[in-house]
């Protein structure tokens, strides 16, 4: 009998536990950070056995949208055909906005070509992987043996092994000739 006498009590108890979950619920927060953190992160990317780029970062958190950070420096090695690098990237910070699926380094940001022997500095520049081009509309400097060309807006495919510049401010450089009737 005395049994019979809780159950009622066991009754309004669970009924009003149901109904107070949705509302718990309902006053939470959606949790945005990052899924995944990961330490000493290195990425290789390879077209066949050759290896096409590498990505080093001493910190990556990955977002549930597929987002990447890299918020404790990034670095951004492009080889070419054949497996030597040809340019490097560094930058204090580093993201992947999988959206747009573009790259954008931040802070500090150079980028060297190890065979023109030339260097960009510049504290914003994104990377597309689908074009292969490396990009800013901010201040940059361009230092090569001979020549300091410094600019707004920059355009290079990713060896830097050329550029185009959108607005050239105060700069030193050669004018090469080219011969067309040789």
């Amino acid at each position: 009998m005395r049994f019979k006498k809780f159950i009622p009590l066991l009754f309004v108890m669970a009924f009003t536990a149901c109904f107070s979950e949705p509302k718990k619920l309902a006053e939470m927060e959606e949790y945005d950070g990052p899924i995944l953190e990961s330490e000493f992160v290195e990425i290789i990317m390879t077209e066949g056995s050759i290896r096409k780029l590498g990505i080093k970062g001493n910190k990556q958190l990955t977002f549930s949208n597929g987002d990447l950070e890299f918020p404790e420096t990034i670095r951004i090695d492009f080889f070419d055909s054949e497996g030597d690098t040809t340019s490097v990237l560094t930058a204090l910070e580093g993201f992947y906005d999988a959206k747009t699926k573009l790259y954008r380094a931040n802070g500090d940001v150079v980028v060297r070509n190890l065979k023109e022997n030339q260097t960009l500095k510049t504290e914003e520049l994104f990377w597309n992987p689908n074009t292969e081009r490396i990009y800013t509309d901010q201040f940059f400097i361009v230092t090569t043996e001979t020549e300091l060309i410094q600019g707004t807006g920059m355009d290079a495919p990713q060896d830097f092994s050329e550029f185009s510049v959108t607005n050239p401010k105060d700069s030193e450089f050669e004018i090469k000739e080219t011969n067309e009737n040789n």
